[in-house]
C-alpha cells in the first residue's frame, strides 16, 4: 500500500499473483456495515494459508474464499433450475451456508472504533469532513 501511495495510486504495470512466496499469515475477507451508533461492525471470515492449503492445495486463502462462495451459487442454481435470475436476499442463505462454512476458517464479527480518518493527515493535510467521519468524502476510492 505504501509503494501505491508513493505511486499517487496508479499500480505497476507488471503484477504477479503470490502463492508459494506465501509461507504464513491470514486473510480476512468481510464486510464493514458502518456509520451506525456503534461506529462499525465488521463480519468475515479469517482464514489461514495453512489452513487453506489444506483444504486446497495449490491455493491461497483468498482464492479459496472468494471461489467457495461463487461455488455456492452456482450449487444453489443448480438445485433451484426453475427460479432463474433471483435477487441473493431471495437465496437461501442456509444451504449457501453450508457449502461455504467448511471452507472459510473461524467466521466472525466484532464492533470497532475504525473510520475513515484514522491515520489520515499525517503527512499532509486534507480536505476531509471531521464533524462526521462516515461522510463519502472521507472515503478513499481507488480507481
Amino acid at each position: 500500500m505504501h509503494e501505491l501511495l508513493g505511486r499517487n495510486y496508479v499500480q505497476q504495470e507488471r503484477q504477479r499473483i503470490l502463492m508459494d512466496e506465501i509461507t504464513a499469515g491470514t486473510d480476512e475477507l468481510g464486510v464493514l456495515l458502518a456509520g451506525h451508533k456503534k461506529n462499525a461492525y465488521w463480519f468475515g471470515s479469517q482464514l489461514s494459508i495453512e489452513e487453506a492449503r489444506k483444504l486446497a492445495p495449490y491455493n491461497n486463502a483468498t482464492s479459496l474464499q472468494v471461489c467457495i462462495s461463487v461455488l455456492a451459487g452456482v450449487v444453489w442454481a443448480m438445485e433451484n433450475p426453475n427460479l432463474g435470475i433471483v435477487e441473493p436476499d431471495e437465496m437461501d442463505f442456509r444451504r449457501n451456508l453450508e457449502i461455504c462454512l467448511p471452507y472459510l476458517g473461524p467466521v466472525v464479527g466484532a464492533y470497532t472504533d475504525w473510520t475513515p480518518l484514522h491515520e489520515r493527515e499525517r503527512l499532509l493535510p486534507e480536505d476531509v469532513d471531521k464533524s462526521d467521519p462516515w461522510q463519502f468524502k472521507n472515503v478513499r476510492v481507488v480507481w
